[in-house]
Parts: structure tokens; sequence; C-alpha cells
């Protein structure tokens, strides 16, 4: 991971389900764990709440993607 935090853009969790959604879920377009907090302006997940699922994710170690475009425009990307 990069020194770079999450800012929760949702560029990985709505492009590429984590294997603990697979196994959780079966195969999805996108994961259900994740959604957008209008208060918080990002989107998180909801297996965050659980330490099994943040130390398995690497939850909290930074940006897995720091050259994505969305860093830059975080917003609501959920269909209408």
């Amino acid at each position: 991971m990069t020194g770079l935090p999450c800012v929760g853009c949702g560029w990985c969790c709505l492009t590429d389900q984590c294997q603990e959604s697979h196994i959780l879920h079966g195969y999805r377009e996108r994961c259900p764990e994740v959604y957008w907090d209008d208060g918080a302006g990002r989107y998180l997940c909801r297996l965050a709440g659980q330490t099994r699922f943040r130390e398995l994710l690497g939850m909290g170690q930074g940006c897995c993607a720091p050259l994505n475009g969305w860093r830059a425009d975080v917003r609501n990307r959920d269909p209408e």
C-alpha cells in the first residue's frame, strides 16, 4: 500500500469485489457491503466495523491505487 490515506472514492470496491465479499456474497457486479455516506461525503464499507475484516483486507493501510482518477473526484457514483 502507499502512504496516501484512503479517501473513500470507492474505486476499489465498485470496480473489483474483494475476496471477503466473494466469500460472503458470491460474484457480484459491485460489492453489496460498500455504500455512499452523504454525511461523510465518501464511500464506506460495512465490513470495516469488524476487526477481523479490517485486518484481512488491510483497511487503514492506505490507498492501493493512488494513481486512479477517482481520488481527486470523490462523489456518489451509484446509479440514479
